[in-house]
């Protein structure tokens, strides 16, 4: 796992694969590419994407030479799962908790307008299902309330997924 205050920037090879893109890389590594901005950490870019996928698609842009950590130097994952434990998992307690911190911020947000988004987010089962509908959350509130909120919503929210 990353330490979550570590922050990436682009390399000149980085740079390069931006302006006149060569290496066919996948959407979500394209997608990492852009976000990596030399200010942004690793909290803050990892509720673009699913749990667990940040770690990979960092260390796939650094192997390629495409980022490096803010300084020039390497990132080293600090820790794995135990054997049997999935990456990226989350216990029952936390999503149940992050589930409830979604709508009580899309109530308290939107009043009676928000409802039926709450009643999506509390419909929710699986933390897929919650992504899926955070998402939505954060379009809807980004429209009523500014995009600036909407993006920290999804980042305030989101950390809980990861």
């Amino acid at each position: 796992m990353l330490e979550e205050t570590l922050v990436f920037q682009k390399t000149e090879a980085g740079l390069a694969e931006m302006a006149a893109p060569a290496l066919g890389l996948p959407p979500k590594l394209r997608r990492a590419l852009i976000v990596v901005d030399g200010t942004k950490s690793v909290s803050e870019i990892a509720p673009m994407f699913r749990p667990g996928e940040m770690e990979p698609i960092l260390m796939d842009l650094q192997a390629r030479g495409l980022v490096t950590l803010t300084g020039g130097v390497v990132a080293v994952p600090i820790a794995r799962p135990e054997a049997g434990e999935a990456a990226g998992a989350i216990t029952p307690e936390v999503f149940e908790e992050v589930r409830r911190q979604a709508m009580r911020e899309v109530s308290h947000r939107l009043g009676p307008n928000g409802d039926t988004l709450a009643v999506k987010i509390e419909r929710c089962r699986t933390p897929e299902e919650l992504r899926v509908a955070l998402r939505e959350a954060e379009k809807i509130l980004a429209s009523f309330l500014g995009a600036e909120y909407g993006r920290t919503f999804a980042q305030k929210i989101g950390r809980g997924l990861l």
